[in-house]
């Protein structure tokens, strides 16, 4: 009898682990399926400099360059585009340092099947800023389905 018991009790925890496993893989397949479609990272860097100087970088990240301390502007432009057959709503996340000067024109939108749009982020320095530094983070550019 105590080995029918003892049985029982590993079928049970056995069980238990199996159907645990199967919501949790279920979970992370809807999440992936029907989710998230496609995740993108560019770095960001702004240069805080004395005088008046502007500064742009054409490589494929953010960086902005040499940026005058008192209430100076840099812009980039960067093309997202949907290669999907399907609409994605399109999310721009903002972190590290550099994301307290760094702005864009639109966010959370929604990027229909084959469209291009052109997305600008302005890097802009406070007035009164008198720190020169170089800061650092990064834009993280989701792709997901509405």
């Amino acid at each position: 009898m105590a080995k029918k018991e003892a049985l029982s009790l590993k079928a049970t925890v056995a069980l238990i682990i199996i159907i645990f496993l199967a919501g949790f893989g279920g979970t992370m397949w809807y999440y992936a399926l029907y989710q998230v479609a496609y995740v993108q990272i560019y770095d960001i860097e702004v240069k805080s400099v004395e005088g008046n100087l502007i500064g742009f970088n054409a490589d494929p990240t953010l960086h902005f360059g040499k940026i005058p301390n008192r209430g100076g502007t840099s812009q980039k432009d960067m093309i997202l585009t949907n290669d999907w057959d399907i609409p994605l709503l399109v999310q721009i996340r903002l972190k590290g340092e550099a994301a307290q000067f760094i702005s864009t024109d639109d966010n959370n939108f929604i990027l229909g099947p084959k469209e291009l749009r052109h997305v600008y982020f302005y890097a802009t320095i406070p007035d009164g800023w008198n720190k020169t530094d170089i800061y650092t983070g990064e834009a993280k550019v989701m792709y997901l389905r509405p």
